[in-house]
């Protein structure tokens, strides 16, 4: 097989390209089976007794992994913007995805188990598996998202500010009353942050009156601010899709796919 070969099944597939669809789908198995491996070892009564498989699986993986990492150096100087044969490479070795197919290499050999990042691979085989539908979605939701960002910023610095303050006035309010529980600002900023988020673990709850009635206004005013991330994201998303749709040149109106 020729470089130029390889490179069609690796970068560049198209329907006529001859084992472009069964390398993806492969790959795509490969990486789906260590994503359930990786879960499943963490289940005491299945690792002991088929442990061996799942080193196996581990080993061919990794095996696997390289060998395409390794393809994907070889062949990426048919591209134009990579065509020298040392910095070439060394360019497309600095790209976010093949730092992405490195990290998820290195995996084999980290001391902490982070091979659960193998799962982000997926996103490099929408196009050779045919789902540019997804990629071109995906896009769509990065720049509307990306085009909101500002708001996105404000909403977040809300979001900080309701946590000072919140933290701040009940800990005036209670430090009297619970020192050793609410010990700091700091301290009561975790009770902040899960009062506020709506979430509220109970651990440590407001005893005077005061600090009760406070409580009951600031998750109001939480619900509010919390859910300002949410509202712009969903708008963002619904903008992303009412984009790709098309519209006609006469009325303007969206037209049904």
């Amino acid at each position: 097989m020729t470089r130029h070969q390889l490179f069609k099944i690796l970068h560049r597939p198209s329907p006529g390209t001859r084992f472009a669809g069964p390398v993806s789908y492969v790959l795509s198995t490969l990486i789906i089976i260590n994503c359930l491996a990786v879960s499943l070892e963490t289940v005491k009564a299945l690792y002991e007794p088929y442990q061996m498989l799942f080193l196996a699986i581990e080993v061919v993986s990794a095996a696997v992994f390289l060998v395409e990492y390794l393809c994907r150096l070889w062949v990426c100087v048919e591209q134009p913007q990579f065509a020298a044969p040392l910095l070439g490479r060394l360019r497309y070795a600095l790209q976010p995805l093949t730092l992405l197919d490195l990290v998820v290499l290195l995996t084999f050999f980290a001391p902490v188990d982070m091979r659960f990042l193998r799962v982000f691979r997926l996103t490099r085989l929408l196009r050779v598996l045919h789902l540019d539908v997804f990629n071109q979605s995906m896009h769509a939701i990065i720049d509307a998202v990306a085009r909101r960002r500002h708001l996105l910023v404000v909403s977040v610095v809300f979001m900080l500010t309701a946590v000072y303050c919140t933290a701040a006035l009940i800990y005036v309010v209670e430090h009297g009353a619970q020192p050793e529980k609410f010990t700091s600002i700091p301290e009561t900023a975790w009770w902040a942050v899960v009062t506020l988020t709506t979430i509220g673990y109970g651990d440590i709850a407001p005893i005077t009156p005061l600090g009760k009635a406070l409580t009951s206004v600031i998750v109001l005013f939480g619900i509010g601010v919390f859910a300002l991330p949410t509202a712009i994201l969903t708008a963002a998303i619904l903008d992303a899709g009412a984009r790709e749709k098309p519209v006609c040149p006469h009325c303007q109106n969206m037209l049904e796919p």
